[in-house]
């Protein structure tokens, strides 16, 4: 007994170590002190903290700190995302769907940004929404593309909320419905889309006073409700 806790006594340790490792590389980075950030990263790196493998990606994909590599970045983000880290999913998704580092593959893009989607990170459920949308790397479906703007904008994402919102307004993938659609953008734009709200003065041009006044009781109940069951 004694001896496996001895074992569980440096195992915590070691993994006591790389967080410390992985936090200071942080800290020393937001002091713009790269040279310690990309060495204590790296180290946590290598002992498999995909947190770290993250972070040093996206410090290669950017050329901060360290010179641009897009190729040993792409290495760092597959790391990442095989140990199941959905930022190092959706970051390799990333990477496949602009071309950076590796071929352009949508199809491949679709596969890491649908494994980061379904833990709920929300920037690759809003890629998502664009891939069906667009219908690259997959066949064209304004439904499932809506599906996952909803998962998004229902976490509070301002993009997914402008994008169910102009959903609604097209009827594309979802019912045609003018007062869920001031809603959506409605509520992006409170949420800090400057883009939403250009889109909802435009729609609101184009409704009149009482409709304007339901839309606007809909998106103070959506929020209150915590943008939940909100259509």
């Amino acid at each position: 007994m004694k001896k496996i806790f001895c074992v569980l006594f440096v195992l915590l340790q070691a993994v006591v170590a790389l967080a410390d490792d992985f936090e200071e590389g942080v800290n020393a980075a937001k002091k713009e002190d790269y040279k310690k950030a990309s060495s204590l990263l790296k180290e946590a790196g290598k002992q498999g903290n995909s947190m770290a493998q993250v972070f040093l990606g996206l410090m290669y994909k950017n050329g901060k700190g360290l010179k641009q590599n897009l190729k040993e970045a792409v290495n760092l983000f597959r790391l990442a995302a095989k140990q199941g880290d959905a930022d190092g999913q959706y970051n390799l998704g990333s990477m496949y769907d602009n071309g950076l580092g590796v071929k352009q593959d949508y199809k491949e893009a679709v596969k890491w940004y649908q494994l980061a989607a379904d833990q709920g990170l929300t920037d690759a459920q809003l890629r998502m929404g664009l891939m069906y949308q667009l219908g690259e790397g997959v066949k064209q479906d304004y439904e499932i593309s809506g599906k996952f703007y909803r998962h998004a904008a229902e976490q509070g994402d301002s993009d997914a909320q402008l994008m169910l919102g102009l959903a609604y307004w097209s009827g594309r993938g979802v019912q045609k419905d003018q007062i869920h659609a001031y809603m959506w953008v409605n509520m992006a734009a409170t949420n800090g889309s400057h883009e939403a709200i250009k889109q909802r003065d435009e729609y609101g041009n184009k409704m009149n006073a009482k409709q304007i006044e339901q839309a606007q009781a809909v998106t103070k109940k959506c929020k209150a409700n915590n943008y939940k069951g909100c259509d």
